[in-house]
């Protein structure tokens, strides 16, 4: 008969040999754990998330943006051999849906908790701070400009939102993780990212990856961004979608940015002449065609298709790198990045689409581009997507041919029913180029008719000018194409726009 004390300790130790042989089996967590919770959370019927009460969701824009993490309260600030640290968004103000942050190590989600004094109230008007503090969201920090100063270089706040840097670049145009029904005249579904996962960064590595789960009413998704900071900080995506209902515009790579006045806009009463986040929308079609379209802030809401078979790329680029053409030493608007956006597989038939929305304000987000597949969305369908976002101000790179730099338009003085059009090109082989070279211009319309065409060379500014006169037919909206050639050539990328009566 066994004694009670050997009893005890063998149960002891069975119980512990149990219990580590549970844990042994736990499975890791990794990106799949998130991809079968969107599964599942698809197979349900969409709840809205609470929102958070109290003082914090009465803070202002300003006071918001005064609240700030307080000094060395960073996730990893203590660890030296980390090169990213991350600083995390209170709930409140317009962000007042609260998300769930976790670490992931080795293979364990462990979920962060902040507490209120980690952040610093004294500038947000509150008399006394908040006794919890929810999250909206988080920003990443890297030695991106000096080797020991930590600049953000990515930011997650808001629906699907989330914005990032290059070296030197100020904060501009957003990318989104999934858009519904944009600019197809009924109300737009702004998917959300619910949790987030930071894995945390093995040492040496300069990368860095955030797992998210997106909820919609009609979408859920799992998805992850490997991001790699540098002159141009890369996001390389993986989505994968699960359709809660059919969806009539599923938008893939949305990127939205601001543009209120440009090269063509009519005179305002303002010092700065051009205010813009992005000045045009770039793309590289599946046959190799470069084309770009100036943005516009439009007197009406404005769609423009553009299709294509398994593109190159496209985003929405910030050409003007001139501080003379904004006059603007706050905003910095010459150094915003431009978004880029690379398929790592084909996406097949569809076409990238642009939304140009009317605005009376610089604040506003008025300019949408993203990917529409020709195939619809359906109920209970999973989808998979791979892209490359960049963050670069290199615009450049992206081509060889010259480049559109400038759009202007005004009226013809002795035609009164017609219209100028002045496209200025530079780069390629246009800069080896002398003025006597018999360049060509292929221009075609829709909506009116060509009355005149001429190309002049701008031998200080090393580029050259091709103007269209034409006489618009009605009240239609004028499509144009144009681009340069020499005899059997083509120098230049081709340049669309829509002139709007």
């Amino acid at each position: 008969m066994l004694q009670p004390f050997r009893f005890s300790l063998i149960l002891a130790l069975l119980l512990f040999q149990a219990t580590g042989s549970a844990r042994a089996q736990e499975p890791p967590f990794t990106f799949a754990s998130i991809e079968a919770m969107a599964t599942k959370l698809a197979s349900e019927p969409y709840k809205e998330p609470p929102s958070v009460e109290g003082d914090m969701r009465q803070l202002s824009y300003d006071h918001f943006r005064a609240l700030r993490a307080r000094p060395n309260t960073a996730l990893w600030h203590d660890d030296d051999k980390s090169a990213f640290h991350v600083e995390f968004f209170p709930a409140g103000f317009i962000y007042e849906k609260p998300v769930q942050i976790s670490v992931v190590d080795a293979g364990k989600a462990t979920p962060v908790t902040i507490a209120p004094d980690q952040f610093d109230f004294s500038d947000t008007g509150l008399k006394t701070p908040p006794k919890e503090v929810a999250l909206a969201g988080f920003r990443v920090t890297y030695p991106l400009n000096q080797p020991t100063k930590f600049d953000e270089i990515i930011a997650f706040l808001g629906a699907s939102y989330f914005r990032a840097i290059g070296r030197g670049q100020f904060y501009g145009a957003s990318a989104r993780g999934l858009a519904i029904d944009t600019g197809i005249g009924r109300p737009e579904e702004f998917p959300t990212f619910r949790q987030f996962w930071l894995v945390k960064p093995a040492d040496g590595i300069n990368e860095f990856t955030v797992w998210a789960l997106l909820d919609a009413p009609d979408a859920t998704g799992a998805f992850s961004f490997v991001i790699r900071p540098g002159a141009r900080t890369v996001v390389n995506t993986h989505a994968v979608l699960f359709m809660r209902n059919d969806v009539e515009l599923l938008a893939l790579a949305p990127l939205t940015s601001m543009y209120f006045a440009g090269k063509a806009s009519p005179p305002r009463d303002d010092y700065r002449p051009e205010i813009h986040d992005s000045d045009g929308l770039f793309m590289i079609t599946g046959a190799g065609e470069r084309i770009w379209r100036p943005l516009s802030n439009p007197q009406a809401l404005a769609v423009s298709s553009f299709s294509d078979s398994n593109p190159k790329g496209f985003g929405l680029l910030q050409r003007e790198r001139d501080f003379a053409a904004y006059q603007d030493s706050a905003a910095n608007l010459q150094a915003r990045p431009s978004l880029w956006v690379e398929p790592n597989e084909g996406w097949g038939d569809g076409e990238v689409r642009l939304v140009e929305i009317p605005s009376q304000s610089e604040t506003n987000d008025n300019i949408v581009a993203f990917w529409v597949s020709r195939w619809p969305a359906r109920k209970g369908e999973r989808k998979e997507f791979n892209y490359r976002l960049s963050a670069l101000g290199d615009e450049a790179a992206l081509s060889t041919q010259a480049r559109t730099i400038a759009t202007r338009g005004g009226t013809v003085p002795y035609a009164s029913k017609q219209r100028r059009v002045a496209v200025e090109f530079a780069g390629g082989d246009l800069d080896s180029l002398s003025p006597e070279q018999p360049l060509s211009a292929h221009v075609s319309l829709t909506g009116g008719k060509v009355m005149r065409t001429y190309v002049e060379p701008l031998p200080s500014r090393k580029s050259w000018r091709l103007f269209i006169e034409f006489e618009p037919d009605g009240k239609k909206v004028v499509d144009m194409r144009a681009s340069l050639g020499l005899r059997d050539q083509v120098l230049t990328e081709t340049w669309t726009y829509a002139w709007r009566p």
